[in-house]
């Protein structure tokens, strides 16, 4: 029952998604790709796999059996620590900058998750962290906050 719930809130995100995209306007004169694409795609792909788990939900749920009830239980606490890891994420993105609050958050959700290395999580986070920032605001240039720490490169 879970999972048709989340696959309906997302899918119904996605709609959400989709429609303000189409509300963004298309820039003047020739661009190859213009400020809607990358919504579209979002909101597709998000429709897509919404889609795809309401699909397994549903064919999950005609054969369960009360054994199933059990194991689709959500670990509330868990959830929680996520949702505060994101608020937190999103209130340090501007003041401590891209990079640093991806890192942090990254290790953060990563030990919510269960994993106990944290110096490995850190060190994937901030690989990741820079390799999208890298993506996005030198090569794409897309602004991201700097932050505290501003990198020379």
């Amino acid at each position: 029952m879970t999972q048709r719930i989340v696959s309906a809130g997302f899918l119904l995100a996605a709609v959400v998604v989709l429609v303000q995209a189409y509300a963004i306007p298309q820039g003047n004169g020739y661009q190859a790709v213009g400020p809607r694409a990358f919504p579209l795609l979002v909101g597709g792909a998000l429709a897509v796999v919404s889609v795809i788990g309401l699909v397994q939900a549903f064919r999950a749920g005609a054969g369960a059996g009360a054994q199933d009830a059990e194991a689709e239980e959500t670990h509330w606490p868990s959830v929680l620590m996520l949702v505060a890891a994101l608020a937190g994420y999103a209130l340090a993105l501007v003041p401590a900058g891209y990079w640093q609050a991806t890192t942090v958050f990254f290790a953060v959700v990563a030990r919510v998750l269960g994993s106990r290395k944290v110096l490995r999580d850190v060190i994937v986070g901030l690989v990741l962290a820079l390799a999208t920032y890298f993506l996005f605001d030198r090569l794409l240039g897309i602004t991201l906050p700097p932050g505290l720490v501003r990198l020379a490169i």
